[in-house]
């Protein structure tokens, strides 16, 4: 995969890394969204154009349209979001 300024990157938890690479990505030019558990971890966000779109709901079609997912969660959190939300990939997402 290429990465340039088409590539959809999602974003999963929002919290000091997520925010940071969602900072530095968007200024970079990139596309990016993100799921994560706090709504004022999205407005806040939002409200800085550090992100197109969040949301605190596991949201199918943003997953299914990203092509780099950063996960940044406690790995026993990421763990279970895998098992629950893999099969929302498409194929060859990194």
């Amino acid at each position: 995969m290429k990465l340039d300024k088409n590539t959809n990157i999602l974003i999963v938890g929002l919290g000091v890394i997520g925010g940071g690479y969602a900072s530095a990505l968007t200024q970079s030019g990139y596309k990016v969204k993100c799921i994560t558990k706090e709504a004022r971890d999205v407005e806040y966000a939002l409200e800085r154009g550090m992100l197109q779109a969040g949301t605190t709901e596991v949201d199918a079609d943003m997953i299914g349209e990203a092509d780099i997912v950063i996960f940044a969660l406690y790995p026993t959190v990421f763990i279970e979001w895998i098992e629950q939300n893999q099969h929302l990939f498409k194929p060859g997402a990194l």
